[in-house]
This record gives C-alpha cells, structure tokens and sequence, in this order.
C-alpha cells in the first residue's frame, strides 16, 4: 500500500519510518521530496565538493556525479521506498542510476548516480528538490532487513571518489568537448571545400588561358 501524505507524516511521527529533517513543505499528495545534500563528486572536479558552501554543484556536459541526500532515512522492516528523479531534471537532460528500492531497513542518507547527457551545464543548488519518494507498508514485517555497505552511511568517503575516477580513460565530458570541436572543425573544413569549388575553376581556366597565349606566339 502507497502511503498518503497524511500517512507518511504519521508513519514518521510514530517513528515506522523516520526522515530527519522531516519539512511539511517537502510532502505531496503521495510522496516526499528528498533534496541535494552537502556532499558531491564529479568527473570533472575529482574531489569531494563542499555543496553546503558553494552553494551548488556543478555538472559539465556529460558528467557523472554522485550526490548525498540532505534527509538522513530509517525504515523499519514493514516499510520500503521508491524512488525517482523530480521531472525538472529529467527534462534538462539529468539521468540518476541510483538503485530504485530503499529497502526495509536501511538507516543513512542516499548516495545517488547521476550522469548529465545534455551538451550544457547543470546545477544542483543545495537543498533543491532531486528525488521524490514513494513510501510503500508491507502487508507483513520482513524477516530480513538491509545490511548492505550503505548501511548508516552518512557522507562520502574515499571509495566514493574511487568509483567516480577509477577509469583513466577520457571522460564524458572530455568526450563530448573533443566531438564538439571535430564538429567545428568538420565545419570549416566544409566551407573551405566550397570555397575551392569556385577557386579551382578560375585557376584551370586561367592556366589554359595562358597556355594558349603560350602556343599562339610560340
């Protein structure tokens, strides 16, 4: 059963479930919108990035990011999540590969993937709406409960960036400056070939032009 936005608010005071800071304004009719929270990582930058005091992250054209959640999550074993990205992103270009399910159990912030596949520069400010949650109740408790390595994680670390740079090869972002240019460059190749195609004529015509004036008095 998918909790409504009175029951997700009584499921969090009673403490079934528990999202801290809990904000009314962040509840809709069926969901929770959970933001972007202090800490993140790119591709490009190759570090942890203070979020809380930049005042944002930033994403280059085809960039791979990980980002914390601000809400902190604990669910007991008769609740599970679904998650997805608020539509607002997904219409600039943002795609999140973070796992669909929060399973029963889990306690921490959300690590999420996201890769920018649009050719322009993404923000994320802090504390903006990037997911919205749907909180589902088990028609019985589970036996077995999350104990996964994000277990009570609550920052990021050391292997976070490992994941996000572990590949030496040329980024996406690398990638697509690299297309872009060869497109410019494929671009003026083109006018330069249409150029020729009215020089080359005038200089045949001028060769055999002297040519002739060559053999007539020769």
């Amino acid at each position: 059963m998918i909790l409504s936005d009175a029951q997700i608010r009584g499921a969090n005071s009673e403490g079934s479930i528990s999202i801290d800071p809990f904000e009314d304004s962040q509840l809709q009719s069926a969901s929770y919108d959970l933001r972007v929270g202090a800490q993140g990582a790119t591709t490009s930058s190759k570090k942890i990035v203070d979020i809380q005091h930049d005042g944002y992250l930033l994403m280059k054209p085809g960039d791979f990011a990980i980002v914390t959640s601000h809400e902190i999550l604990n669910f007991d074993n008769c609740h599970v999540g679904r998650i997805g990205l608020r539509s607002k992103y997904a219409r600039k270009g943002i795609t999140a590969t973070t796992g669909l399910q929060i399973d029963p159990g889990f306690r921490g912030r959300l690590t999420v993937g996201l890769y920018n596949l649009s050719p322009k520069q993404i923000t994320l400010p802090f504390k903006d709406d990037l997911l919205s949650i749907e909180i589902h109740r088990l028609e019985e408790p589970c036996r077995k409960v999350y104990s996964g390595p994000f277990q009570g994680k609550l920052e990021l670390g050391p292997s976070d960036i490992e994941a996000v740079v572990e590949n030496d090869s040329m980024t996406h972002s690398e990638m697509l400056t690299m297309l872009s240019s060869l497109s410019r460059n494929v671009g003026e190749l083109s006018n330069d070939v249409k150029t020729m195609k009215w020089i080359i004529p005038i200089i045949v015509s001028f060769g055999i032009g002297v040519i002739a004036i060559l053999v007539k008095f020769s």
